[in-house]
């Protein structure tokens, strides 16, 4: 793609925070050195003036100060300071947050009198399933004070400061849907194909970086060997062989399907199997003239899974909008692959066939238990049944 998905990620990253954080001058608490918001009033004593200094999320310090958060997990705090009145009225600084939208929950608190304001937030959020992102939870913030009779007020509007980015408002869902799995902002990267989003985001999630990567080559590896593992019985140019007697032998055989030819004969061989897809789907044998001309393997198939990944990483509300039963879903956690063969069009093999074969090389790379055959997202399957539509593969 261009980029490594390190400068990716960052990229994202700086984004989501473009998104939530004031632009064109700097701020504290934002990366900065001057005031979020203010508002100033003429006392008889002079100008009195009223600044929010500080907003933050203290959770994960794992880059720059965010603006961003999870919640509950995630604390939030507000700082104002206030000049020109008299000693103490700091303290009487009024603090109301107010969400923003249906979708966002109340503050907790959300109220508070002083310099200093911690709290968290809620979600209102549906968990019913989707197949849209979730809007980002986020919070107006207003500061007030009143000296002399006058009331300062200071606010931050919420779609600059106090609004989730695109990362925690992804990360948001596992919360609301209180997986096992709660992803940290390091499981959160730009997809290294396209095909392993399936989700609603334009990030992913990934309990273990790259596994979504490893676990389709692993995969493709293992069906490239199974589509190249006929055995060489007879070496070519053996003579004095019976008519049937076995030049190439099939591979091993596949449970629901059997053994499985890769070869074409060549010469004065014949194919003992049928032919599906146009190629040789059994042994070759020695044919009339008792000679070895064919060599083992000679279609050398080599096929790329890449395409044929329908289903990868689901977000939590895209799970459920699919129908599957799992909360804590492999795909969820970046850790599942669904392949459907069937648009492969390789000789010798019909896509029940190919289903098997998927099956069985998902298996060699994850176990038995983690490689099986389905139907949509909850209906299990032999492997040869002409009704499978895909293989679930998971680590």
């Amino acid at each position: 793609m261009g980029w490594d998905l390190t400068k990716q990620l960052v990229w994202v990253v700086c984004v989501g925070l473009l998104a939530s954080c004031s632009c064109g001058r700097e701020e504290p608490g934002t990366g900065g050195s001057g005031p979020l918001a203010g508002d100033e009033v003429q006392t008889d004593q002079g100008k009195v003036v009223l600044e929010i200094t500080e907003a933050f999320s203290r959770g994960e310090r794992e880059g720059p100060v965010r603006t961003s958060f999870i919640s509950p997990s995630e604390e939030l705090i507000v700082r104002a300071r206030l000049t020109g009145a008299p000693a103490g009225t700091e303290d009487h600084i009024r603090w109301a947050v107010r969400p923003v939208g249906l979708h966002t929950g109340p503050a907790v608190p959300d109220t508070h009198e002083g310099k200093e304001f911690n709290f968290r937030g809620s979600s209102a959020l549906a968990k019913d399933g989707s197949r849209k992102p979730n809007p980002p939870l986020e919070y107006e913030v207003v500061a007030s004070v009143t000296v002399d009779g006058e009331t300062l007020e200071a606010r931050l509007p919420p779609t600059t400061f106090l609004r989730q980015d695109e990362l925690d408002t992804l990360r948001q869902e596992y919360a609301d849907f209180g997986t096992r799995f709660q992803p940290r902002l390091v499981n959160v990267s730009v997809p290294r194909r396209a095909r392993f989003n399936t989700g609603n985001y334009t990030v992913i999630v990934e309990e273990s970086a790259g596994g979504l990567e490893k676990l389709l080559t692993d995969v493709e590896t293992e069906v490239n060997k199974i589509l190249n593992d006929d055995v060489q019985r007879k070496n070519v140019g053996t003579r004095a062989l019976r008519p049937n007697e076995v030049v190439v032998a099939s591979g091993p055989s596949l449970p629901g399907v059997g053994a499985l030819g890769d070869t074409e004969p060549r010469g004065d061989d014949v194919c003992a199997g049928p032919q599906v897809n146009g190629g040789c789907a059994g042994p070759i044998h020695a044919g009339p003239n008792g000679i070895a001309e064919t060599r083992a393997n000679n279609r050398g198939v080599r096929v790329s899974l890449e395409s044929l990944v329908t289903s990868a990483f689901r977000n939590p509300q895209r799970n459920r909008a699919i129908g599957s039963l799992s909360l804590n879903s492999r795909h969820t956690r970046g850790r599942a692959l669904d392949i459907d063969p069937r648009p492969l069009k390789v000789p010798g093999k019909d896509a029940r066939q190919l289903m098997c074969v998927i099956e069985v090389a998902g298996a060699r790379v994850v176990g038995e238990a983690n490689s099986f055959t389905e139907r949509g997202a909850a209906t299990f399957l032999d492997c040869n049944d002409p009704v499978a539509d895909h293989v679930h593969i998971q680590r």
